[in-house]
């Protein structure tokens, strides 16, 4: 029996692929080193070890083997092990899978050093970790599989898993609202493949998977190193979209870190609307949603409304433009930009509320959304340009309410909406605060009347 377990679940993005249309060799590298940190924390080399013991690992050599291509939007699936651990040295071997097709594309074995991060130098592993590497030893000479079908739990499926890495955290030392974002546009569409509408079958009928509506609720924060993994179901199956359900996990403790409830549909890329779900698809999530054991949907907000368009009072917060890295391969801006596009307005919104980051630094004050709700309009392309407008609603003891819109520059027409509930919190204590009174002040400044308020 294979002792090769799951390492990573994700997709190729298109500004992952070079001049010969196919991904480039630096992300197949990029995702050994995502796969790694798997492999560790299963052996019990996690962020304890790492915070506690001070250790790491060091890469020293690599043996890698290319067997087939990935390309733009594939989905990604690895399986991983140790062939050795002894004294200072792991072997790890990796598989990297097209998990729609189960094709093997790459083969990998990397020797790699225990790494003493405070003397910076090789050191022998602690006996419990090189114990710890037994349970994940692994024959690099057996035959590599077809790529398992995802198992199911409570009728959720696993969609996604990955570390977080330091470039994905913000100057609040904790991953930024866009990656869990990412994460959850990258698991809806494992769990259309999951459900037999797979990359293929999308190009097939020239569509996109276009997010409609994302609530996303954040419970804890997540830091650089953590692996996180992604479990999708379905809620209910309507006309012609599906309504779903994501749960994002710290692996190490099984700490449930965000939801998100999902509405998606099929967008003919050709702007003729929504093409309604496959027959086949649609019975696969009907089954799927019975069998889902989750908690209802949160409750929608209460207190002054969200405006269904911009009023006067809100200012603007951000611009931008739509890249080729920004995009899909279908052309369009990746779900994760619009969440760029609020992260960064909700930083020039406090700037505008006059809580610059030198006052912020001066009190030790961060800030961290507690919940987004994004509601989309229109898909953005390559070479748009877009804006934010920002305006306050209300202000609570601990938290406040405030909402964005994203506006194309061409015709100033909405692009997307957000509203969020954000709180403040002390940096060194990682907790939330009262907000002061200076900011108070300031925000109050910034509170907008509402059509129905």
């Amino acid at each position: 029996m294979s002792n090769f377990r799951e390492t990573y679940r994700g997709s190729v993005a298109a500004w992952e692929c070079d001049q010969y249309g196919h991904m480039n060799v630096q992300f197949y590298t990029a995702r050994i080193s995502d796969a790694a940190a798997s492999v560790m924390l299963a052996a019990g080399f996690g962020q304890k070890a790492f915070k506690e013991l001070k250790l790491g690992i060091a890469a020293v050599n690599a043996e890698t083997r290319f067997v087939s291509e990935l390309h733009a939007g594939d989905l990604i699936r690895m399986e991983s092990g140790v062939v050795f651990a002894e004294g200072k040295k792991i072997k790890f071997h990796h598989r990297v899978y097209n998990a729609e097709t189960g094709a093997l594309c790459m083969q990998a074995e990397v020797l790699a050093l225990c790494f003493d991060l405070v003397q910076r130098k090789s050191v022998a592993l602690p006996a419990d970790l090189e114990e710890g590497f037994k349970a994940v030893r692994v024959d690099p000479a057996a035959l590599a599989g077809q790529v398992a079908v995802p198992t199911t739990e409570d009728g959720f499926v696993p969609t996604g898993r990955s570390p977080v890495q330091p470039w994905e955290c913000d100057r609040m030392g904790h991953l930024n609202v866009q990656f869990y974002l990412a994460r959850f546009a990258e698991a809806e569409k494992q769990l259309l493949l999951a459900l037999g509408y797979g990359p293929t079958r999308r190009q097939a009928d020239k569509v996109a998977v276009r997010p409609l509506k994302h609530r996303i609720q954040f419970k804890r924060e997540n830091h650089e190193g953590a692996v996180l993994r992604v479990r999708s179901g379905i809620r209910k199956v309507g006309a012609d979209r599906l309504f779903l359900c994501h749960e994002l996990y710290e692996a190490e403790t099984n700490t449930l870190s965000a939801t998100c409830e999902a509405e998606v549909v099929l967008d003919r890329l050709d702007g003729g609307g929504a093409l309604a779900f496959p027959q086949d698809v649609t019975t696969a999530a009907d089954a799927l949603a019975a069998q889902l054991k989750a908690p209802p949907p949160p409750a929608p907000h209460t207190g002054v409304p969200v405006p269904q368009a911009p009023v006067a009072g809100m200012y603007e917060t951000c611009r931008g433009g739509v890249d080729r890295w920004e995009s899909e391969e279908t052309g369009r801006m990746a779900t994760r930009f619009y969440m760029a596009c609020f992260s960064a307005a909700a930083g020039n919104m406090l700037a505008g509320g006059d809580l610059t980051a030198d006052r912020m630094r001066e009190h030790n004050i961060g800030s961290a959304a507690l919940d987004y709700t994004i509601d989309y309009f229109r898909p953005l392309t390559i070479g748009d340009a877009y804006y934010a407008r920002t305006g306050m609603l209300e202000l609570r003891e601990k938290t406040w309410r405030f909402f964005h819109f994203m506006l194309d520059s061409n015709t100033n027409q909405p692009v997307a909406r957000a509203e969020i509930v954000a709180v403040l919190f002390d940096l060194k204590a990682r907790k939330s605060i009262v907000m002061p009174e200076m900011v108070r002040a300031a925000f109050s400044k910034r509170l907008v009347t509402t059509p129905a308020s």
